[in-house]
C-alpha cells in the first residue's frame, strides 16, 4: 500500500472516493480543482499518479476517475474517519430489541432487518451452529445505479437466493470474531465484483456463534456501515446471553 502518499495526493484521492460514493459517477479534474482550489493541470497530474499507484481507474468513455478495489482498501485502512452511531439511533435499537425479541430466531431475523434499514444494504445474520442464514433488504441493491444493468442485478439476486453460496463465501470467517471486509474481486464470485461484504462475529455462551453484516455496493458508506455492524454484533452478543441465561 502507498503509505508514502503526500498530502495533496491524499486530499485528491479522498475527494474522489467521497464524491463517487455520493454520485456513482466518475470524478473529473475540474470538479476536484474547484473543491481544492488547485489548477486542473495539477489535479490531472495527481490523478495520473494515483492511477499509477493502482488506487483509481477511469472508464473508457470518461476522463473521470473512480476508486479501484485497492483504492477502497487503502481508503478504509488509512484515510477513513469512522463515524459514531447516533445516541438516539442506539436508543431506538435497544427499545426495539427489548420489545420484540422472544427467541434466538427473533434476534437473527430482526437484526438482519435493522442492519439493512440502517445501512441501505442487504442485511445478513448467520448462525454457524445450524448454518442458518437470514437476509433482508434485497431491494436496496436494485436501487443502486451500478446495478441497473439487468444482467448484473439478475446475477446478484440469484446469488442472494442461493444461500449455500453465501455460506460458502463466509465459511472462512466463521471462526473469528473480528470485523472482515471483502471488496469487489476479493469475493470469489465474478458477479460480486461491484459488491463489498462487511461482517463481524457475535458470541453466544461465550463462544463465537455466527456473523452479522451487510452486502452492498463497493461504494457503500464504510464510515457508517462499519460502526453499525460492530455495534449490532455487540448488542446481539448481549441479547443472546440474556435469552440463554
Amino acid at each position: 500500500m502507498p503509505h508514502d502518499m503526500h498530502q495533496r495526493q491524499q486530499d485528491v484521492f479522498g475527494l474522489i472516493v467521497k464524491h463517487y460514493v455520493e454520485t456513482a459517477e466518475p470524478v473529473g479534474s475540474r470538479y476536484v480543482s474547484r473543491k481544492l482550489g488547485l489548477s486542473s493541470a495539477t489535479i490531472r497530474n495527481v490523478m495520473s499518479d494515483l492511477e499509477d499507484m493502482g488506487l483509481v481507474t477511469h472508464p473508457h468513455t470518461s476522463a473521470g476517475r473512480l476508486p479501484t478495489d485497492k483504492g477502497y482498501r487503502y481508503y478504509i485502512e488509512s484515510l477513513m474517519q469512522v463515524r459514531t452511531v447516533n445516541a438516539s439511533v442506539l436508543r431506538s435499537i435497544r427499545e426495539e430489541y427489548h420489545e420484540t425479541m422472544r427467541s434466538i430466531e427473533d434476534v437473527l431475523m430482526r437484526t438482519s432487518h435493522l442492519i439493512s434499514n440502517l445501512t441501505n444494504c442487504v442485511g445478513l445474520t448467520l448462525t454457524s451452529q445450524y448454518e442458518k442464514l437470514y437476509l433482508d433488504g434485497t431491494s436496496h441493491m436494485i436501487n443502486q445505479p451500478e446495478f441497473h444493468n439487468l444482467r448484473k442485478i439478475y446475477c446478484i439476486i440469484r446469488f442472494l437466493e442461493q444461500k449455500r453460496e453465501i455460506l460458502s463465501l463466509l465459511h472462512n470467517d466463521l471462526t473469528c470474531e473480528e470485523l472482515r471486509i471483502h471488496i469487489g474481486k476479493e469475493n470469489q464470485y465474478t458477479y460480486l465484483n461491484d459488491c463489498s461484504i462487511v461482517t463481524k462475529g457475535y458470541r453466544s455462551k461465550g463462544k463465537i456463534a455466527g456473523r452479522i453484516g451487510v452486502i452492498g455496493p463497493k461504494r457503500m458508506i464504510y464510515e457508517k456501515v462499519i460502526p453499525t455492524v460492530e455495534v449490532l454484533a455487540d448488542m446481539m452478543t448481549g441479547i443472546l446471553d440474556k435469552l440463554e441465561a
